[in-house]
């Protein structure tokens, strides 16, 4: 008996703006359901001991709407029974009290700074396929750290319920438009390695060829060639596995 699968699976896409331009000229997602624009603004010490210890504030405001949220990552998830702490607030200061463990593990002390903001804008198109309801959402952006300036930008397409194949069905679709690339670091992970300067990564990048879908387990498995053979398809993935790398799962 196959697991479950999580409620929600996503996929993450690198594209140029070249490719980005003819996905959002042709006539697969048409105008989007939604439109908004956002900013999240990341605090760290001036010691950098937040991400030391794997843990991250963003407080992202849309709107007039502020929400703050805490996370855990690395060894420092293992610690909590959950790993994120989300808290609406009254404006775009940190608000440290018991509604996240940093106060816990760092003392009332603690003396946070904006170190980067990451603005954006979002398009969010919801599609049905066959079955399967799908999200997808265009970020388009800079990340912004004192006078510096760095472009971002991503796909995420969620199966939010359905079929994980029609998932890859879509994903098919977006790669006869637009060649792409599968991303595994978020745009925080991204904005975070500008901001500190560090040109170093602890994820590979590897082909993705027919050996590499015969080894997938069976319901992660590309049913024909894997995104054709006129672009070089490549994934970026921890050592650990790479199914964990072609799907994130919420």
């Amino acid at each position: 008996m196959e697991p479950a699968l999580p409620s929600e699976i996503e996929i993450k896409l690198d594209l140029s703006n070249e490719a980005l331009e003819s996905l959002l000229g042709s006539d697969l997602l048409g105008e989007p359901d939604d439109a908004l624009r956002q900013s999240s603004t990341y605090f760290e010490t001036d010691d950098r001991r937040l991400s030391q210890k794997g843990f991250s504030l963003r407080i992202r405001s849309t709107g007039a709407s502020y929400v703050q949220t805490v996370k855990a990552s690395g060894p420092a998830k293992s610690l909590f029974v959950r790993s994120e702490w989300e808290t609406p607030i009254e404006g775009n200061e940190p608000v440290l009290d018991h509604t996240s463990p940093l106060i816990s593990e760092f003392g009332p002390e603690l003396e946070l700074e904006a170190a980067f903001t990451v603005f954006i804008e979002r398009r969010v198109w919801n599609i049905d396929l066959n079955r399967s309801r799908l999200e997808v959402v265009i970020d388009r952006g800079d990340v912004v750290s004192g006078n510096r300036r760095s472009p971002v930008q991503e796909i995420e397409v969620e199966l939010k319920d359905g079929d994980l194949k029609d998932l890859f069905i879509f994903i098919r679709k977006i790669e006869a438009i637009a060649p792409f690339r599968f991303g595994i670091q978020s745009k925080s992970e991204r904005a975070s390695r500008f901001w500190t300067g560090s040109n170093s990564c602890s994820k590979q990048s590897t082909s993705f060829s027919n050996e590499t879908s015969r080894r997938l387990p069976p319901f992660e498995r590309s049913p024909r060639p894997p995104f054709g053979n006129s672009v070089s398809t490549k994934i970026s993935f921890s050592c650990d596995e790479i199914p964990k790398a072609f799907i994130r799962r919420g």
